[in-house]
């Protein structure tokens, strides 16, 4: 998919681990991170209110400020590293991007060239993992090959 979509989306509660990582350690937090999810989740008997979130507050070179949750009904307390939260209602620029993330900066190129005429970023994007599915233990050798990812990029509005 190609195209860019305006939607209007509803706040939702997530429940999120927020850390700074060196970019050579991010495959390994975010790892542990859907690992943490799933247990407090599982703990408290919480169904996930959909698939698990990425969410980039700030990139660079060498690390990245990354938020990895899950979206939750109703809200969750938080304990240890993961924090209740929310992303945020309002009006966003949806596209998706399907197969392996090698690739994953066309989905925010088509974002960037949408924004540079249309409007103004609300805040960071964020990207959820349509495959991975936290009402089971995070197993990636059960998830789909990488060219069959399917991952919405959603980067809200001012």
């Amino acid at each position: 998919m190609t195209t860019i979509e305006v939607q209007h989306r509803e706040p939702q509660p997530v429940a999120s681990i927020r850390q700074t990582v060196p970019i050579t350690q991010l495959t390994q937090a975010q790892g542990e991170s859907l690992h943490e999810l799933w247990r407090l989740l599982n703990d408290r008997g919480v169904a996930p209110a959909g698939p698990p979130f990425v969410r980039y507050h700030t990139f660079d070179d060498d690390k990245t400020d990354v938020e990895v949750g899950v979206p939750v009904a109703g809200g969750v307390s938080g304990e240890g590293r993961i924090t209740p939260g929310e992303l945020p209602g309002g009006p966003a620029v949806v596209t998706v991007h399907l197969g392996a993330h090698d690739r994953l900066g066309e989905a925010y190129s088509r974002i960037e060239d949408w924004l540079a005429s249309h409007g103004r970023p609300g805040g960071a994007a964020w990207e959820i993992y349509e495959w991975i599915d936290l009402t089971r233990e995070p197993d990636p050798s059960s998830w789909p090959a990488p060219a069959d990812w399917h991952t919405e990029v959603v980067q809200p509005l001012i």
